[in-house]
């Protein structure tokens, strides 16, 4: 077999296991939440970045709350969702990854939102503790 037979076959079995991991993705499983309020801030962009005494960029930001099933999200940063796609009380599908949380789209994409904080409920602060036994 000449070395260009063989690097054709080993560039066909590239592209074939590229296809059959793309194929094997499970869909994401999401969870119900609601929009319950924003709020406008600011942050810096680039702190640090611009060498030892750069202070960073002042921009602004809106953090939206986004009340989940156990807690209330605090995030930002979600491209078209930060620009006011959703309204207050809108029922929207989401799912978290390590930092981030993902908010469906209907077209079947995803905003891609930065997590700034978490709260927890006020019913679920109300709810005593189970007593030990």
């Amino acid at each position: 077999m000449s070395s260009v037979t063989s690097a054709r076959t080993a560039f066909l079995l590239v592209i074939l296991a590229t296809f059959a991991a793309a194929a094997d993705k499970t869909p994401h499983t999401y969870l119900k939440g609601t929009i319950t309020g924003w709020q406008n801030g600011m942050d810096l962009w680039g702190a640090g970045f611009f060498g030892t005494y750069g202070e960073g960029v002042p921009r602004e930001k809106t953090v939206f709350e986004l009340k989940g099933t156990d807690r209330i999200y605090l995030v930002d940063y979600c491209g078209a969702f930060q620009a006011g796609q959703f309204g207050l009380g809108q029922a929207v599908d989401y799912r978290l990854d390590a930092d981030r949380l993902y908010i469906h789209r209907e077209n079947g994409k995803e905003y891609k939102c930065k997590i700034e904080g978490q709260k927890i409920p006020q019913e679920a602060k109300a709810v005593a503790p189970p007593d030990k036994p």
